[in-house]
C-alpha cells in the first residue's frame, strides 16, 4: 500500500513538472510571437510644406488648418511610433524669388526667409516636440531667386541629401508623404520620389493634404496610375 501511494505521489508530480514545462513553453512562444510583432518598420514620413503662409497666410489652403490640425493630432495620438524618420520640407524663399508676382510669377509674396509666415505650423511643431520623437529633420528647398522648387528633390543639396538618405544609407520599408499644397508641392514630391523609390512602397495620408483647388487630380491621377496606396491617420 505504501509502495502504491509513492508511486502514485511521483505520477502526480511527474504531471505537474509537465504541465508547467508545457505552461512555460506556451508563455514563452507567446512572448516570442507578441516579439515579433512588435518588431517596428523602417518607415520614412515626409510632411511637405506644413508653414503658416500656406495655413493662414499670404496663400493659405481652404483646408490648410484641418489637414494639420489631423496630423498634429494624430501625433498626440502616437502615429509616429509607425516611423523611424521625419523629414519636414520647407520653402525658403529671399524676398526677389521668381514665383512671386512682382518679380513675373503667380503666387503672392510667401514663405519669405526669417519671416513667420516660413515658419512651420506652431500646433504640429507642439505635437512633434511633445511626442519626444528624436529623428526629424527640417529640409528647404526654393532658397534661390531664379529658381521655383516644388519638390525637396528638386533643390541641389537638400534633394541630394535626401536621395541619399534613401537610396544608400537607409533600406526604408515603407515612405508616406502628406502636407501643403497637393496640387503642387505634394505632388510633384512624390512624383519625384517615384523616380528613385518604388511606387508600390509610397504612400500617401489622404487626410492630412489640402490644395489650392480642391478640383485638381494630378495627385489622385498619379496614384492610381502607379498603384500608390491612400492611407488616413
Amino acid at each position: 500500500m505504501k509502495k502504491l501511494f509513492i508511486g502514485a505521489m511521483v505520477l502526480v508530480a511527474a504531471l505537474i513538472v509537465t504541465g508547467c514545462g508545457n505552461k512555460n513553453s506556451a508563455q514563452k512562444n507567446v512572448k516570442n510571437q507578441e516579439a515579433q510583432e512588435e518588431v517596428k518598420e523602417n518607415r520614412m514620413l515626409i510632411i511637405v510644406d506644413p508653414q503658416n503662409d500656406f495655413i493662414t497666410g499670404s496663400l493659405a489652403t481652404a483646408k490648410g488648418m484641418e489637414a494639420m490640425d489631423c496630423l498634429a493630432k494624430a501625433i498626440e495620438g502616437g502615429v509616429l511610433d509607425k516611423y523611424t524618420w521625419i523629414i519636414i520640407t520647407q520653402d525658403a524663399h529671399p524676398t526677389n524669388h521668381c514665383s512671386f508676382v512682382e518679380n513675373g510669377g503667380v503666387f503672392p509674396p510667401h514663405c519669405v526667409q526669417g519671416t513667420e509666415g516660413m515658419e512651420v505650423y506652431a500646433p504640429l511643431m507642439k505635437a512633434i516636440e511633445a511626442s519626444r520623437f528624436g529623428n526629424w529633420h527640417y529640409m528647404t528647398k526654393g532658397d534661390l531667386a531664379d529658381k521655383e522648387e516644388f519638390s525637396i528633390f528638386q533643390n541641389a543639396g537638400s534633394g541630394e541629401k535626401l536621395t541619399k538618405t534613401i537610396t544608400e544609407f537607409e533600406k526604408f520599408d515603407g515612405i508616406d508623404v502628406c502636407g501643403i499644397a497637393t496640387d503642387y508641392c505634394v505632388y510633384e514630391t512624390v512624383k519625384d520620389l517615384m523616380a528613385i523609390y518604388p511606387a508600390k512602397q509610397i504612400r500617401v495620408v489622404t487626410n492630412c493634404i489640402a490644395a489650392v483647388d480642391d478640383n485638381d487630380t494630378k495627385l489622385a491621377d498619379l496614384m492610381k496610375e502607379n498603384g500608390i496606396e491612400g492611407i488616413t491617420f
